[in-house]
């Protein structure tokens, strides 16, 4: 187990920058809103709406992390009569979509029927998921719920989540006749959350979502009485022995499923476990006999990539850059289905989480006096980047507006820098996160 105590610094971090608090009721509403859309739509369509509607995923599991970049998934499925659908799952997918589409605003992209739900991208950065479910009663009134993705499958969705509640319960610490634990309630959620926290740090590794690192930590949980830090170190350790058995992982609540049957999953599981190798070799300072709170701080930052473990050294680094050049330079940036389009967003702020596949328009405005050159400058990371080929690409003109496309999923830069007589006058940079 680690030697050096971290567990009260780690439940501060959880509490601030872990832990969705004041965020629900915002997330409940975007539910509401796009629940109403979808009824909006349909009667506007002159097709029946839906029977009953439950949250899932993260939000109903009560695993969503705070961010700031508003990257949240509102995972929502919406259960029809069967009569009520398409026969077709393809069709009822894109049913859903199109009366959604019709009462759209405020999306950076056309709602889309994928194989699994139907997505709302926002450009804000939320992101709505709404699965598609038909039910139907046989004549002794027994039940079946079947979800429309490729074809439609047997799937109660409130299963999962009531899987979930139950392992968090079970196998956490609670007092006992004669034990009292000295950690919080409900170990096994922040250690969820703080893993998630991990994978949402390291974006351009392209690790597993939250559904497939809930269900490894539920097989490889340790828990520990006394400290957060020493449970989730033993957990991250039992991961990595368990993926160097094997990568497939199944869904906890029906073994016929394989939640790593596509090779995308499969492999963002084999990175998981390739990663796991450098994270747990920065933690090996926590045995020394040495380690300090500058080293311990600096082990977790690189877990976490978070400015609360070195909030001194990223606030000297940001005042230092700001007075380095003479001239200033404001760096904007907008969303368009195509480029050159119509920009759907305009100010999109820098680090929010965008899909891909759409198109970015940057725009600069400086107080350097012409002529100038305006060189940009893209710089790419990521594991979909590093296997393009592409870690970047450089252009130089005398234009103030420039494209770009969102093709990497990762944190990228893109900066911009003002040039007069072979000296940078100004420069500002923007940071688009791709999902």
């Amino acid at each position: 187990m680690p030697q050096y105590n971290m567990h009260s610094e780690l439940n501060t971090f959880y509490e601030n920058h872990v832990r969705l608090k004041d965020e629900f009721d915002r997330l409940r509403s975007l539910r509401d809103t796009n629940l109403k859309r979808l009824t909006d739509g349909l009667q506007e369509m002159g097709r029946p709406t839906f029977a009953k509607s439950l949250l899932q995923g993260s939000i109903a599991m009560h695993t969503a992390n705070k961010s700031t970049n508003n990257d949240y998934d509102i995972d929502i499925a919406v259960i029809f009569e069967e009569d009520d659908l398409p026969a077709s799952p393809l069709e009822a997918r894109k049913r859903v979509a199109e009366a959604i589409k019709r009462k759209a605003n405020g999306f950076s992209r056309d709602p889309e029927a994928r194989t699994n739900a139907v997505t709302i991208w926002y450009s804000l950065g939320y992101h709505v998921d709404i699965a598609v479910y038909r039910r139907r009663e046989n004549w002794l009134g027994q039940e079946t719920i079947e979800h429309a993705g490729a074809d439609w499958t047997p799937r109660d969705p409130k299963t999962v989540t009531d899987w979930f509640i139950g392992e968090v319960s079970t196998q956490s610490p609670e007092k006992g006749l004669f034990v009292t634990p000295q950690v919080a309630p409900k170990q096994m959620r922040r250690i969820v959350r703080w893993i998630k926290a991990f994978t949402k740090g390291r974006e351009g590794w392209n690790l597993p979502g939250g559904f497939i690192i809930s269900t490894l930590v539920a097989e490889c949980y340790r828990p520990n009485n006394d400290r957060d830090d020493i449970a989730l170190y033993d957990t991250l350790r039992a991961i990595e022995s368990r993926l160097k058995l094997g990568c497939t992982v199944y869904n906890p609540v029906d073994r016929s499923q394989e939640l790593t049957d596509k090779p995308k999953f499969l492999k963002q599981v084999k990175n998981l476990r390739r990663r796991l190798g450098s994270v747990l070799s920065k933690l090996a300072v926590l045995f020394d006999d040495n380690c300090n709170d500058e080293k311990a701080n600096k082990a977790w930052h690189y877990i976490f990539q978070h400015t609360f473990w070195t909030p001194q050294a990223i606030a000297n680094a940001s005042q230092s850059q700001a007075s380095h050049y003479p001239h200033d330079l404001q760096l904007t940036m907008g969303i368009a289905g195509s480029k050159g389009g119509f920009i759907k967003s305009e100010n999109v702020r820098s680090g929010r989480f965008l899909p891909k596949r759409v198109h970015l328009r940057f725009k600069a405005q400086t107080n350097v006096p012409p002529p100038y050159t305006v060189m940009w400058e893209a710089i790419n990371s990521g594991d979909e980047a590093e296997a393009a080929n592409d870690m970047g690409h450089q252009a130089t003109s005398n234009d103030l507006m420039h494209w770009e496309h969102t093709s990497y999923r990762g944190r990228h830069e893109l900066i911009c820098r003002i040039v007069k007589a072979g000296e940078v006058q100004a420069t500002a940079k923007h940071v688009v996160n791709i999902r």
